[in-house]
């Protein structure tokens, strides 16, 4: 019975130090579609948790979009002009989307320095850090959205409506695949 007891107390202690320790290392697939490392927010093509393609998943908000262009130049027919231009626009926000990215990086790593032991929780310490984080996710939320609507504003009304189909399409398909459980 002592034997029982001491493995439930280890799985209860890991069930909560394991969440913890993602949400305070940032871990990636947080859930916010911003930077390489994840968090709180909205994704850049679509809504709520992820970022990146038609609104899901984690990453920079515009990768998933810039690798699935040519897939979707040839479904919405894009000319060689307006994939020209929206690689462009893809290719002006990519220095600064790393930058922020790697900003929020920076700051992980420095609250896991000044917070070296999982027993001790500073809350002071975590608002900061918490707060810091945010900005730059704000940042960094603003630049992919900004992005995404000068990219969408190259496609005619037609190909836009295509556009919120495929989006629409692909959303349906990743909530039944995940049964459900896709957060708006």
């Amino acid at each position: 019975m002592r034997v029982r007891n001491i493995i439930l107390t280890i799985a209860a202690a890991a069930l909560i130090a394991v969440p913890l320790t993602l949400v305070a290392q940032g871990v990636p697939g947080g859930g916010n579609g911003q930077g390489p490392g994840g968090g709180p927010g909205s994704g850049a093509w679509g809504h709520g948790p992820g970022g990146g393609g038609f609104g899901g998943g984690p990453g920079d908000g515009l990768g998933m979009f810039d690798r699935m262009l040519p897939r979707l130049a040839e479904r919405l027919g894009l000319t060689d002009e307006q994939l020209e231009e929206i690689r462009t626009i893809l290719d002006e926000a990519q220095p600064r989307i790393a930058d922020l990215s790697d900003q929020l990086e920076a700051g992980r790593a420095a609250y896991r320095e000044a917070n070296p032991d999982p027993t001790v929780f500073d809350e002071g310490a975590f608002r900061t850090h918490a707060a810091e984080q945010a900005g730059v996710q704000i940042e960094l939320m603003v630049l992919t959205h900004s992005t995404r609507t000068r990219a969408l504003s190259v496609l005619t009304p037609e190909q836009l409506t295509q556009f919120e189909e495929l989006r629409n399409e692909h959303s349906k398909r990743f909530t039944r695949r995940s049964g459900g459980r896709r957060t708006q």
